[in-house]
């Protein structure tokens, strides 16, 4: 019994299904020139040889890992490994940031929903440890009177396009000083800002850490327009400060974690010591 001749050409039908990749892409590859077909008989019909699927193959990879058409030419018409090493340092790297993207989302998801969770109780004012923060201040957007502000913010924001992952975890943030809280000023603000939990490796001066403190902390949910109605939160807190024998130690934080239409869910930190040991911390 005679054995089947190996089969050494295919059509473009046969290496779409096999290496499963679209005859449309195929008949771009061949357009440009980036793989053309090795043979066509009389009729047009394309051809691939066996070492043809080992080019279709890396071509598939390097697109997989988003490497534009025009680089994938240069690689495969490369007389050295040097840009492909190169190319995958970079891809490593890359994807070494995603990891932590994402490991950071996923905690930042956890956190939420113990955020929302504490909003099923807004009568509670709680004693708890801050987390670290990172922040971008700004002047108070009601109290400046550069009315070039938002422009600065602007093009600081831009400033941040390699920090995507800090903008993705960030909230606006409202600061009112410690002299304010105390007289009852709670409207008067000393920055505006935006805050978020993904770290930042380098001090830009852009970004300030905030070192995590002890806070009174209280969850509220205010109308879109009733931000009066803070006043008698923060009344709540400056009393069961007091009760606790603590004192204001620094600026509070009203951080806009969620917003609705018609609904605003914040929280409300604000800096706390022992009489007698306050120390300040980091001011913000």
């Amino acid at each position: 019994m005679n054995s089947p001749l190996l089969k050494l050409k295919f059509t473009i039908g046969e290496v779409s299904k096999i290496l499963d990749i679209p005859m449309d892409t195929l008949r771009y590859y061949d357009k440009i020139n980036l793989l053309p077909s090795n043979d066509r008989d009389g009729n047009g019909y394309r051809y691939y040889d066996l070492e043809q699927f080992d080019s279709l193959i890396t071509i598939r990879m390097l697109r997989a890992m988003d490497v534009p058409i025009e680089r994938i030419q240069n690689l495969l018409t490369s007389d050295s490994l040097d840009e492909i090493r190169e190319l995958i340092e970079g891809k490593k790297r890359d994807v070494i940031r995603q990891l932590t993207f994402l490991k950071q989302l996923s905690q930042k998801l956890d956190a939420m929903d113990e955020q929302f969770r504490r909003f099923e109780d807004t009568d509670t004012i709680e004693l708890v440890k801050s987390n670290p923060f990172w922040v971008l201040l700004t002047d108070s957007v009601m109290e400046s009177g550069d009315k070039k502000l938002g422009s600065r913010v602007q093009q600081q924001v831009r400033s941040m396009n390699v920090h995507q992952e800090w903008l993705a975890f960030c909230h606006i943030i409202s600061v009112v000083s410690k002299e304010n809280l105390e007289s009852g000023q709670y409207h008067s603000y000393l920055h505006n800002g935006i805050l978020s939990t993904f770290p930042m490796e380098e001090n830009t001066g852009i970004f300030q850490r905030l070192t995590p403190c002890y806070c009174a902390r209280k969850c509220v949910v205010i109308g879109r327009e009733g931000y009066a109605e803070l006043d008698e939160h923060y009344d709540q807190m400056k009393a069961f400060i007091r009760r606790r024998g603590l004192q204001i130690d620094g600026n509070s934080l009203e951080v806009n974690l969620y917003n609705q239409y018609n609904k605003h869910y914040i929280e409300m930190y604000i800096p706390v010591a022992e009489a007698g040991n306050i120390k300040g911390g980091d001011q913000i």
